[in-house]
C-alpha cells in the first residue's frame, strides 16, 4: 500500500512530468524536423547561467527575479538563433554547439568558488524532479497550459520567430523542473520515436513521455537511485521500443 508520504513526493513530480512531457513532444518533433537538435540545451544552459550569476550577486534572489532574468536571456538566445538560421544555415548548428560550451563553460567558472557549486551544477544537469512541490507546479503550470493550448490551436507558432520564442520560454521552465539532461532527452527521444509514422506524431510522441515518465519515477523511487539520469534511459528504452514496434507494425502491413 502506498504512503501519503510517498504520494506527497510522487504526485507532484508525476504532473510536472505530464505538463512538461505534453509541450516536449510536439516541439521535439519540430526540433528534429528544423535538424537543430542541441537548441534545448543551448538555450536552457544560457538561461541557467544568468539564473547563477543572478543567485551569486544577488545572495539568491526573489523567484520573479529569476524567471524574469532567466526568461529574458533564453528569449535573446532564441532571437540570436533565429537570426543565425537566417543567415549562416549551413553553420547554424555548430553555432549552437559553441553557444552550448561557451554557456557551460560560463556556469562551470561562476560556481568554481561557491561552497555548494557541486550540488548546484548537479541540480542543474540531473535536476531534482522527485523534489518538485506543488507550489512549483502552480507556478508553472500556466505557462505549459498556455503553450499547449497556442500550439495546437495557432499553427503559426510552430513558424520562424513565433517556435523560437515559444521554445526559449518552455524550455526554461523546464530545465528547473527536471535538469538539462532530461530536458533533451524528453525532447529528442520522443520525436526519434515517431519520426518514421506519417500521422498523429505528436500525440504519440505525448504519449511517448507520459510513459517514460511514470516508470522513471516508479523505477526511481523502487530503486532509490536519482531521478534524472534514470528518466534519461527510460526515454532512451521507451523510443527503442516504440520505433520496434512501428517497424514490426510497418513489415506486417508490406
Amino acid at each position: 500500500m502506498v504512503s501519503v508520504e510517498l504520494l506527497d513526493i510522487v504526485a507532484p513530480a508525476i504532473v510536472a512530468g505530464f505538463m512538461i512531457a505534453s509541450i516536449h513532444g510536439p516541439l521535439g518533433i519540430e526540433v528534429l524536423r528544423r535538424g537543430i537538435i542541441f537548441i534545448d540545451l543551448a538555450i536552457a544552459q544560457i538561461a541557467c547561467l544568468f539564473v547563477v550569476l543572478v543567485d551569486l550577486f544577488t545572495h539568491e534572489g526573489s523567484w520573479a527575479l529569476r524567471q524574469l532574468v532567466a526568461i529574458g536571456a533564453a528569449l535573446l538566445a532564441a532571437w540570436f538563433f533565429r537570426t543565425v538560421e537566417k543567415i549562416l544555415p549551413k553553420e547554424q548548428e555548430a553555432i549552437i554547439g559553441v553557444c552550448f560550451v561557451l554557456a557551460a563553460s560560463g556556469v562551470l567558472l561562476a560556481l568554481a568558488n561557491h561552497p555548494h557549486g557541486g550540488e548546484a551544477m548537479q541540480d542543474i544537469l540531473s535536476g531534482q524532479l522527485l523534489f518538485v512541490s506543488w507550489s512549483d507546479i502552480f507556478a508553472f503550470a500556466p505557462l505549459y497550459v498556455v503553450a499547449v493550448l497556442l500550439w495546437f490551436s495557432w499553427p503559426r507558432m510552430r513558424t520562424g520567430a513565433w517556435f523560437f520564442a515559444i521554445f526559449a520560454v518552455v524550455v526554461t521552465a523546464s530545465v528547473q523542473l527536471i535538469g538539462l539532461y532530461v530536458v533533451f532527452a524528453s525532447l529528442i527521444l520522443p520525436a526519434l520515436a515517431v519520426n518514421k509514422i506519417s500521422t498523429g506524431r505528436a500525440r504519440r510522441s505525448m504519449l511517448c513521455g507520459w510513459f517514460a515518465i511514470v516508470v522513471g519515477i516508479g523505477a526511481s523511487v523502487w530503486s532509490d537511485l536519482p531521478a534524472g539520469p534514470l528518466l534519461v534511459f527510460v526515454y532512451a528504452a521507451t523510443a527503442i521500443l516504440l520505433r520496434g514496434i512501428g517497424r514490426m507494425a510497418g513489415q506486417r502491413v508490406s
